[in-house]
């Protein structure tokens, strides 16, 4: 098993090799497209962080009645980190949010236009669920000691259906792409095919079997996708390294991928596609030769 596999590689060594300028054209079509494939996915997994960050940062003001008591206060606080989906409640003393509020405007003299402090007590309520942010605060609504609530329910059904949007437009790109890296590997296995057509012919007359000959361009193929898939690594590490340090230089706290197990996950999807198109790719472009020739 180890020699016939020994002996195939060879094979598809001499193969390569005698393709040259043909081959190289290959791979750098297929490292090209790749690419594309790899830039699509830094795309995707940047925008989905994005979106994942926007959506943390979504919360819901709960505006109270100058009337309510302290106690009431404490048990609407426990009655809200009961609710789902609520995954931090923080209370809003009207004294410090009217600190901060002059703090965030030093140039305007509040003192002197306003005479007491017009904020209300407020609550402060993260969800771990944007998509629930609009039925939580139409429930709010409902208590009796909530003047008002200002919820970013717009806000989330805009980034939900952008999220959605685009994980379908990504669903048809990547299907086009992938499509299209196949073409690319299957016509340069059958121009290799086509030059050694004389010599398949040969070995089908002594007897050769359907997968001896097979094997050599499926190894091949093999090759190739590898050979265009490291390659295609190689330009991505290096242009989105480029990228994300220019990136933060101007913009420093834009939440981009960084993590390098994200990243790693997506050159490892990179090398796994272009293999496996690499292999199929031969496969049916030597199988429909070999299968009109016998």
């Amino acid at each position: 098993m180890i020699r016939d596999f020994l002996f195939f590689t060879s094979e598809a060594l001499i193969s390569i090799r005698r393709s040259g300028i043909i081959m190289i054209i290959s791979v750098a079509t297929i490292t090209v497209s790749l690419a594309v494939f790899g830039i699509f996915l830094l795309i995707s997994a940047n925008i989905s962080n994005l979106t994942n960050y926007f959506s943390s940062k979504l919360e819901i003001r709960v505006y109270l009645k100058d009337s309510t008591r302290p106690e009431e206060i404490d048990a609407l606080k426990l009655r809200f980190e009961a609710m789902p989906a609520v995954r931090k409640v923080e209370f809003i003393d009207k004294a410090t949010a009217w600190e901060e509020f002059k703090k965030n405007y030093p140039k305007i003299e509040l003192n002197t236009l306003v005479a007491d402090n017009p904020l209300p007590n407020a609550f402060r309520i993260i969800l771990s669920d944007s998509a629930k942010i609009t039925s939580i605060a139409d429930h709010l609504k409902g208590f009796e000691a909530v003047e008002d609530v200002g919820d970013m329910g717009a806000i989330a059904d805009r980034i939900t259906a952008f999220s959605r949007y685009t994980r379908i437009a990504g669903i048809i790109l990547v299907s086009l792409l992938t499509f299209a890296t196949l073409l690319i590997i299957v016509n340069t296995i059958r121009l290799t095919v086509i030059a050694r057509q004389d010599e398949i012919t040969i070995m089908q007359l002594v007897g050769a079997t359907v997968s001896f000959i097979r094997w050599p361009f499926i190894i091949e193929g093999l090759l190739i996708g590898i050979m265009g898939s490291i390659l295609a690594i190689i330009f991505l590490i290096f242009a989105y390294s480029f990228f994300v340090l220019r990136f933060q230089e101007n913009i420093p706290f834009f939440p981009l991928v960084y993590d390098h197990l994200t990243l790693n996950l997506i050159y490892l999807v990179i090398l796994l596609v272009g293999t496996s198109l690499g292999v199929f790719g031969a496969y049916l472009s030597v199988s429909r030769t070999v299968k009109n020739n016998y």
